[in-house]
C-alpha cells in the first residue's frame, strides 16, 4: 500500500524527520533486518550518499527508529490511561499494550531488539513506563516497587505478544483464553486481584 513514506523525496526537501519516517515505513513493511542504507535511499528516491547529510550512519537511523517506536507506544499508553485508575485502568493499559504490539508487529520487534542507542532507548522506555507505573501506584503498589512491577508485567506481556504475532502458537489453541491466563498471572504477580477487572 503506497503512502507518504514510499514516495521519492527531493533532496532539497529532505529532512532528518523524513528520513526517520521512511525508515519506520521500511520496518513496518519489510521488517527490522531489511532496514539498510540502501533500502532507505531507494525508498526516498535518492542516492545513498545523500543520506549522510541527515544521519551519521545506519546505527544512527536504527537507534532513532527504536526510540521513536518506544515513544509511539508510550504516547498510546498515556492516551489510554487518561481518566482511568485502579485495576480497571491497569487492565486497559495491559490490553492497549497487547493491541499495539499486534497491530504494529514489526515496529514492536524493532523496539524490543537489542538496543542500538542504549541510553536513548532506556530514557524512552522509562518515559513510556510512566503511565503504567502511575496506574500501578493507583492500585496500591508502593511507589518504590512500581518500576520492577512494570518491568515484570512488560516481560510477561511481551513474551505472549511475540509468540502470538510470530504465529508460533498456531491456530489450534484458544489464544484469547491463554491471553486471559497471562493477564491473571501478571495481575497476581503484582499482588492485585484479577477478579476485579472486567
Amino acid at each position: 500500500m503506497a503512502d507518504d513514506n514510499s514516495r521519492p523525496v527531493r533532496r532539497r526537501t529532505l529532512t532528518r524527520d523524513k528520513v526517520v519516517a521512511a525508515a519506520l515505513g521500511i520496518v513496518d513493511d519489510l521488517g527490522w533486518e531489511q532496514l539498510t542504507m540502501s533500502t532507505l535511499s531507494s525508498r526516498l528516491g535518492i542516492v545513498t550518499a545523500s543520506l549522510y547529510n541527515h544521519v551519521r550512519n545506519l546505527d544512527d537511523v536504527r537507534g532513532t527508529v527504536q526510540i521513536r517506536a518506544m515513544s509511539d507506544l508510550g504516547a498510546h499508553l498515556r492516551e489510554v490511561a487518561m481518566g482511568r485508575s485502579g485495576v480497571d485502568g491497569l487492565r486497559a493499559l495491559i490490553d492497549a499494550h497487547h493491541t499495539w504490539a499486534l497491530e504494529h508487529p514489526r515496529r514492536y520487534e524493532a523496539l524490543t531488539t537489542a538496543p542500538v542507542d542504549r541510553d536513548g532507548l532506556l530514557a524512552a522506555a522509562l518515559d513510556a513506563n510512566v503511565a503504567l507505573r502511575t496506574m500501578l501506584a493507583s492500585c496500591g503498589v508502593p511507589e518504590e516497587e512500581t518500576l520492577e512491577a512494570a518491568v515484570g508485567m512488560f516481560a510477561a506481556l511481551h513474551g505472549f505478544a511475540v509468540l502470538q504475532s510470530s504465529g508460533f502458537l498456531g491456530d489450534e489453541l484458544d489464544l484469547d483464553h491463554i491471553y486471559e491466563t497471562v493477564v491473571r498471572g501478571v495481575l497476581t504477580g503484582a499482588s492485585l486481584d484479577p477478579t476485579k477487572t472486567r
